[in-house]
């Protein structure tokens, strides 16, 4: 069972797994591996290496925040590790790009198959719980045997609600109805009729006006003769008269649970796709809360084109991790005129420059997985990997001053790019002094072009920029700027290089005037009285 993949990928380790699932069975406890299952799953391949590009993004944090599952006003945690994972590896083949996005667009249109989507989530989710969270006691072997074989009753009726479905939900159904063409059903709802309708009992109850029972009379009990599972109690007491005859000893709970045991087993096909999928469905219920929790904000989510011909164009694209500081976001237009150029920005600090970087980050790795983007609409170059870093600070284990640090991040750039990569920088070689840095940011971008990457880089050698603009030296070379009302930033970008990075405003800002530090510096040298 794969709904992620447009060629099912086959679950690795099945006898291992297949072992883990019967021991959980009977004891109701499988040591995390059937949680393993999904945190481990397999994914197609991707040229994606997150060590290149997560650090910058806080993807854990983001998916925790805003990836949320919510079903009936209830929040249920998802597998972050899994969550992460999926989205830190989009594929390569195209197809599985185009099928995430079938379903989804299915899903945000179709209000009635989400409610099943979710009810199957929620029955695979307590199926886990039942086989791998809790022990079981001994005098409940029974009860959790048969809320497992409920379970996957409910999880096979709640599949079959998907019978409409079109896009890769399907397969869902699909699996189910090969379980019930099997016969394996039948023999699953007498148990659950056996355990849950053994007989009818009619009663008479008199009730006085305080509402205590004055008088109980038995009328009528009558035994649920059609369930093959039910003998009469003269049938019952031969069988074990023969039995205690032969030397057997055994109790009623003993012959169901072996008769519970043989169905379970038959199921065990239907059970071990259980585990990925529900991992699965969370990717999909976890992005259609993303795109939720979006519209909360008033702002809009996308699935993007993918285009290798057309440079990539995102409008009202907005930082999703500002949610985290419960800061709005603020959209801005996004529209490079080479599908493989060098976006050069510029502009104050504290003037969305960062935060423009990682929005572009995030939404190709949504994109390009095939999930909703942080924008109202987006074409996206596809991308062999990404290379993201922001700006480093320093450590307490650092080896190499600031120079030495950013020396390290350009080479760790060119060890790892592949032709056609989405590169983002932040501030490249601000550490160090201007002559030097200026020199060593005019090397980069004479050589980044050779490998045609997407390149957007975050500078404030507004003077090597404006050089660079007017001499044209670089091909394929783009120049944004934070847009400003008056001196205040409006976090869009206009084309051009920016006059000033306005440090003086920052410093007026931030307390850093020749008066401020004046009053401070006078207040520390008054005597006190």
């Amino acid at each position: 069972m794969d709904v992620l993949h447009h060629t099912p990928l086959a679950v690795e380790g099945v006898e291992v797994l297949r072992q883990a699932l019967r021991f959980a069975f009977e004891s109701g406890d499988a040591g995390g591996l059937l949680e393993l299952v999904v945190e481990e799953g397999k994914l197609a391949p991707s040229e994606f290496d997150p060590d290149t590009f997560s650090d910058g993004l806080f993807l854990r944090e983001l998916l925790s925040e805003a990836f949320p599952i919510v079903i009936d006003e209830q929040r249920f945690q998802p597998s972050l590790g899994h969550l992460e994972r999926v989205l830190t590896h989009p594929p390569i083949d195209a197809r599985d790009v185009a099928l995430r996005q079938g379903v989804l667009r299915e899903l945000e249109s179709n209000a009635e198959l989400r409610g099943s989507v979710e009810r199957v989530y929620l029955s695979l989710r307590r199926l886990r719980t039942l086989l791998d969270e809790r022990a079981m006691l001994p005098d409940e072997t029974v009860r959790r045997k048969i809320d497992v074989l409920t379970t996957l009753k409910t999880f096979l009726d709640e599949s079959a609600a998907l019978a409409n479905s079109t896009s890769a939900l399907r397969r869902i159904v699909e699996l189910g109805e090969s379980v019930r063409g099997s016969g394996v059903v039948q023999r699953l709802e007498q148990i659950l009729d056996f355990e849950s309708n053994l007989a009818t009992v009619e009663v008479r109850l008199v009730l006085a006006a305080d509402g205590k029972i004055r008088d109980f009379e038995l009328l009528r009990a009558k035994e649920n003769t059609l369930n093959p599972h039910v003998r009469s109690a003269w049938s019952r007491f031969f069988t074990r008269l023969r039995a205690w005859i032969r030397g057997y000893r055994y109790g009623e709970n003993e012959v169901l649970l072996k008769v519970i045991d043989e169905v379970f087993e038959d199921l065990e096909d239907l059970v071990l796709p259980c585990f990925r999928l529900v991992g699965q469905l969370e990717v999909y219920l976890a992005a259609l809360g993303f795109r939720t929790v979006a519209r909360q904000q008033g702002l809009q989510t996308c699935l993007a084109e993918m285009s290798s011909d057309k440079p990539a164009a995102m409008k009202r694209l907005f930082n999703p991790l500002l949610f985290l500081q419960r800061v709005p976001p603020v959209p801005c237009d996004l529209a490079p005129k080479h599908p493989d150029g060098l976006v050069l920005v510029t502009g104050p600090n504290s003037g969305g420059k960062t935060r423009l970087l990682q929005a572009i980050g995030i939404a190709q790795l949504l994109g390009q997985g095939g999930f909703y983007v942080p924008a109202a609409s987006a074409r996206l170059v596809p991308a062999p990997g990404m290379f993201l870093s922001l700006i480093e600070t320093g450590r307490a284990d650092q080896s190499e001053g600031r120079l030495g640090t950013e020396l390290r991040r350009v080479r760790r750039l060119f060890e790892t790019l592949r032709p056609g990569a989405l590169v983002i920088l932040d501030e490249l070689c601000s550490g160090t002094n201007p002559g030097e840095g200026i020199a060593i940011f005019e090397l980069v971008l004479s050589l980044l072009p050779r490998a045609r990457p997407q390149v957007f880089l975050t500078t404030h050698f507004l003077d090597a920029a404006r050089a660079l603009e007017q001499d044209a030296l670089v091909e394929r070379l783009e120049f944004l700027q934070v847009e400003l009302d008056g001196e205040t930033p409006t976090y869009q970008f206009v084309p051009g290089v920016a006059p000033t990075s306005l440090a003086s405003q920052v410093a007026s800002r931030l307390g850093v005037t020749r008066e401020e530090l004046e009053k401070l510096l006078d207040a520390r040298l008054t005597p006190e009285e």
